[in-house]
């Protein structure tokens, strides 16, 4: 078993270079300075229409600048970039003060930036414009992010890379942002191979047929126990206490591993997978695998890749033990590939 150690900030590098891997999460990159947010809601409340728009060169040059701090810390290792899955709402001005700022950035009244800001917040975030969605939506964004990734991957020497495509349900959403991606990589001379994370259960229902345009398959646990119990993580810690204090519940399903259900569905993407792809690389992430039960299970089916934040697992020791006296609800930075 491997194991990559999923790290958003350049600050978590060096406790991760223990592991075999280390897969970088782009948000941090775009979220992580004050002048990246206020360019980012800019270009989601105001979209550039052309390759050429100022800010997508702003954006290219504070991009390259801040991968090149990630990338050079890890040239050594094998990497993989999880694309941005934050859903579209983490883009957007959420409080006045934010809206004032906005304002002064983009020399535009802040009534404007609110009414439109309020049109494009989801009701659901985490069921609407987020993962691959958000990349399709905003195509000439996702367009610099790549061309700034694949630059700074360039100048550090870097030859190989791996990119995680997220939140996939459908194969054209992995034929267009694939296409994308193998663009810039080809530019830029580099070898990429395009993963693709099943968070979702109907990609687990055609888990066949996206593994026949994937390089890899990584499969998205902690996602998947939201989707199949119909449970969000942040909101129902209340309802699972009263659960298992009742014995509704015999276990917590996000902090241990759900064999039944996340198993079946699990065992039946496997199947089809390995029918079609069977020397294809598998990975999975999220709380419950880290577990005993959950390596176990991996173990079994061929997932050959466990990947979760590095205070839950080191490369010489597992620790099972301290996984089980973690907080049931995980820091969001934790879901990546």
């Amino acid at each position: 078993m491997k194991y990559f150690t999923a790290v958003d900030a350049v600050e978590g590098l060096e406790s991760a270079l223990d592991t075999d891997g280390i897969m970088l999460t782009g948000e941090d990159c775009l979220l992580r300075m004050e002048n990246q947010r206020l360019l980012m809601q800019s270009l989601m409340i105001d979209p550039p229409e052309t390759e050429d728009d100022p800010r997508l060169m702003q954006m290219i040059r504070s991009q390259t600048m801040l991968w090149s701090e990630k990338i050079e810390e890890c040239v050594k290792k094998q990497l993989c970039i999880r694309l941005p899955d934050r859903p579209i709402d983490a883009f957007l001005p959420a409080t006045p003060a934010e809206i004032s700022r906005l304002s002064a950035f983009m020399d535009r009244p802040a009534e404007w930036l609110r009414r439109q800001a309020a049109a494009l917040r989801d009701v659901n975030p985490d069921l609407s414009c987020r993962g691959c969605r958000m990349l399709i939506s905003n195509e000439l964004v996702f367009r610099a992010f790549l061309r700034a990734l694949f630059t700074t991957a360039q100048q550090c020497g870097v030859h190989a890379l791996s990119v995680l495509i997220p939140f996939v349900s459908d194969c054209r959403e992995v034929e267009y942002l694939g296409g994308v991606i193998s663009e810039y990589a080809s530019a830029h001379g580099i070898e990429c191979s395009v993963g693709v994370e099943i968070a979702t259960p109907r990609a687990a229902c055609i888990a066949g047929d996206l593994a026949k345009h994937a390089d890899a398959i990584v499969f998205n646990v902690d996602e998947l126990v939201q989707l199949l119990y119909g449970m969000s993580r942040k909101d129902t810690r209340k309802v699972i206490f009263h659960y298992l204090q009742e014995h509704v519940f015999r276990h917590n399903p996000f902090t241990e591993f759900d064999d039944i259900g996340v198993g079946s569905l699990l065992t039946i993407a496997l199947k089809q997978i390995r029918a079609v792809r069977p020397d294809l690389r598998l990975s999975a992430i999220g709380y419950p695998t880290l577990t005993e039960k959950g390596r176990k299970f991996c173990s079994s089916m061929g997932i050959d890749m466990l990947i979760g934040p590095q205070y839950l697992f080191h490369a010489e020791n597992l620790l099972g033990a301290a996984v089980e006296e973690q907080p049931s609800d995980p820091p969001a930075s934790d879901k990546a590939i």
